[in-house]
Formats: C-alpha cells, structure tokens, sequence
C-alpha cells in the first residue's frame, strides 16, 4: 500500500516511529507546511515529511517494529483520566486494602503513590502558573 500524498500529524508520527509532538515542532519551526486540518493535527505532505526525516536522519530502520507513540499531552491526558478515577474509591476503601496488603506490597505503593504526589504537586504548580499568565 502507497502513502498517500497528504497525511495528518498522528500518520506521520506512526510512520516514523516518533512522538506526534515531533512532527508538530517541525512545523512550528517552518520546517515543515501544513494544508489544512486541525491545528493539533494538521496535514502535511508526506513526501516533505520523509524527505525531512531522512535529512534529521529521523527515519526508523526497515527491519523495526512500528510502535506507536503518545504525545506528551497524550500521555499526560491519559494519566489524568486514569488518576479521576481515584474519587471512586473510598477511604475505607483504602484503610481496607491497606490492612489486607502484604508489607512488600504496601512499601512498593507508597513508593509509587509518592512518585504520583510529586508529579501532580508540580502538574498543579504548572496549571496555577498558567492559568496565571493566561
């Protein structure tokens, strides 16, 4: 099957095996002209994308998988909708699993619900400064 001669950002990425947002930059910077679409997914001509990922030597190896790979505000969008679901389990919930939980399981949690603490107090700080600026 060919590619077709316009492909959207999210095609361009699966194709390369890249990050959405790398293609995104590359339009940013010029580098690449969009025609048309939506400005979080525009589309592009897909000879002007290989031609340029060759040139950054960009281009994945034939005998590699293709994998696809989130966007940074994909990945972030992805882990807040799995965290809301956090107002469906109760303290008890909680004091429950907590009490029933071997003690290697429950150091690996509390390491692991630090880890998330840290990154939501600072995804928290972010939010607060842009809704600051903007």
């Amino acid at each position: 099957m060919s590619t077709p001669p316009f492909i959207d950002v999210s095609y361009a990425a699966d194709t390369l095996h890249i990050s959405p947002d790398v293609i995104l930059d590359w339009v940013a910077s010029g580098k690449l002209k969009t025609y048309g679409g939506r400005s979080s997914n525009p589309f592009v001509r897909s000879g002007e994308v290989h031609a340029l990922a060759a040139e950054l030597g960009a281009l994945p190896a034939d005998d590699e998988p293709p994998k696809r790979m989130k966007s940074a505000s994909g990945r972030v969008q992805t882990r807040l909708t799995a965290d809301a679901k956090w107002g469906d389990i109760s303290d008890q919930d909680i004091v429950d699993w907590a009490s029933r939980t071997e003690p290697v399981r429950r150091k690996a949690a509390r390491t692991a619900a630090s880890a998330a603490r840290d990154r939501l107090d600072f995804l928290l700080k972010t939010l607060d400064g842009t809704e600051d600026s903007g």
